[in-house]
């Protein structure tokens, strides 16, 4: 789509603010990230008001404590692709790291957790030759509800990733946004539904 994730953050951060007002919860944006970790394979998949934002651990991992009291880990593995582990409220146990998407392309641009009422949203992407500065191929938009074991994943191919994610107060929808030139990109996630088509700038 010709333009990349980082320099649209602020844009796409405004644009979701205007959707705050059609039912959907407070707005996150893209976080920075630190440098690189080269983590190996492994086997393996907020209050109410404010959106609980993960915390970057690492240029392709991050960690969010639930505004419960768990904690879920995602991480980005060279190779295998999205993987992810979560532990119960007070407790240093981890689950096993389950791979939610599998690719062999880069990874990009690192990964982005957010958290309402207990749903979950994930960012991430991949691509070829995004070590060289090439845009995504791969965008992951997740969402994952109840104890963590089962997560809807939608891929979109070609698209140069989301950059926010607003989850409703109630945690019973999230949106997914991209803010291109051409206009606003959004996808759609309900509890009882799933993922919806991207609605384009064309359709709206």
């Amino acid at each position: 789509m010709g333009i990349s994730k980082m320099h649209k953050a602020g844009l796409a951060g405004a644009a979701v603010v205007g959707l705050l007002f059609v039912g959907y919860g407070t707005a996150y944006g893209t976080a920075s990230t630190p440098s690189a970790d080269n983590t190996a394979p492994a086997d393996g998949r907020s209050q109410q008001t404010d959106q609980n934002a993960g915390a970057a651990e690492g240029e392709f991992e991050s960690s969010l404590e639930l505004s419960d009291g768990r904690k879920v880990h995602v991480r980005l593995v060279e190779g295998t692709g999205v993987q992810e582990r979560h532990a119960a409220a007070g407790s240093e146990k981890w689950s096993k790291w389950h791979t939610l998407y599998k690719s062999k392309t880069d990874r990009c641009q690192g990964v982005e957790l957010a958290e309402t009422n207990g749903t979950v949203s994930l960012i991430a992407d991949f691509g070829h030759f995004c070590y060289d500065g090439e845009p995504p191929t791969e965008s992951v938009a997740g969402v994952g509800t109840g104890d963590l074991t089962d997560w809807d994943v939608d891929v979109t191919k070609d698209f140069d990733g989301w950059e926010d994610t607003t989850i409703a107060d109630d945690g019973s929808r999230v949106l997914f946004v991209y803010n291109s030139d051409a206009g606003l990109y959004t996808l759609r996630w309900e509890q009882n539904e799933g993922f919806s088509e991207i609605d384009t700038p064309d359709e709206k």
